[in-house]
């Protein structure tokens, strides 16, 4: 077991408007609305088929269930939504020469060209939300979220061990959920 400090704690939260994690939550649902309006209108797509179409370029190629460990998304969602962008011809799917149940995704060269355009306007987009930072605080602000995202995935990981233990058939899923990563094909 790692050697852990007590967190600490600055003053009791007043109510939930102190929480970071609530904060964080708003900052995300208000960004994400006005992102969702801006993207339908100018993309015609919906910011979740955005967000798996930069992931997939991101990880590529990549397994339905690659992409769900890194999103932390439910694969049945992840499924439909990249069925839609395969019927947009905007993803394509190959199969494991070694194992032929896996299929690893990755853009088509369309697929590409609109993730390009998508990902400009996004950082347009990005840009906007960090226009009251000067440049030394957003690379304070990104080096805090890293840190914050490293520890919040290391601390829900050990949950899901601890809740593995206890539970030795649903373990030994959550386990290669965390652990197997199918290599991509050659």
């Amino acid at each position: 077991m790692p050697n852990r400090r007590e967190p600490a704690r600055v003053q009791r939260p007043r109510d939930i408007r102190d929480l970071l994690g609530f904060r964080l939550s708003l900052l995300t649902t208000i960004s994400d609305r006005k992102a969702q309006s801006q993207i339908s209108g100018k993309f015609s797509m919906n910011l979740g088929e955005w967000r798996v179409l930069g992931a997939i370029q991101a990880y590529a190629p990549v397994t339905l269930a690659g992409l769900a460990r890194e999103l932390y998304q439910d694969k049945g969602q992840l499924s439909r939504t990249i069925k839609a962008l395969s019927a947009r011809g905007l993803v394509a799917s190959a199969h494991d020469a070694r194992d032929k149940r896996n299929l690893f995704f990755r853009l088509t060269p369309t697929g590409k060209r609109w993730h390009d355009r998508m990902l400009d306007f996004a950082a347009d987009r990005n840009a906007h939300l960090v226009d009251g930072l000067n440049v030394k605080e957003r690379v304070e602000l990104f080096r805090l979220l890293e840190k914050l995202v490293a520890a919040t995935t290391e601390a829900y990981e050990e949950t899901l061990r601890a809740q593995n233990e206890r539970k030795p058939a649903r373990g030994r899923a959550v386990a290669n959920a965390l652990q197997n990563r199918p290599e991509a094909p050659q």
